[in-house]
């Protein structure tokens, strides 16, 4: 590993956009989690522990809005990671649409 540098060690450190919201990686594995931003509002939570993987909404704790078993055990495996990231801001997106639409408080700006 001859090419590792302070960079590449701390790349997990460095957010991810996916449709427009920000995922901060906050634990690198066991568990692999994200807080995720709209803005500067964290719209909900991300963890892989165990080999389970859920979306929460706003944060740890809140409602689950996507859940999946992917092969990863407390880290994905790298070829699943942006398939299961992906569906998890849909279902937050879905999420957050539909409570727009029936009225159920949400707020501006999302």
């Amino acid at each position: 590993m001859d090419d590792v540098t302070p960079e590449t060690v701390n790349m997990w450190k460095k957010p991810v956009l996916i449709h427009g919201y920000r995922l901060q990686r906050t634990c690198y594995a066991c568990p692999e989690q994200y807080d995720v931003y709209a803005g500067e509002e964290q719209v909900a939570y991300f963890r892989l522990r165990h080999g389970h993987f859920y979306a929460a909404v706003p944060d740890h704790g809140g409602e689950i809005v996507y859940q999946a078993d992917p092969d990863g055990d407390g880290l994905f495996e790298d070829y699943e990671r942006v398939r299961h990231l992906r569906e998890a801001i849909l279902a937050v997106q879905e999420y957050y649409i539909n409570r727009k639409w029936d009225g159920g408080g949400y707020e501006e700006g999302y």
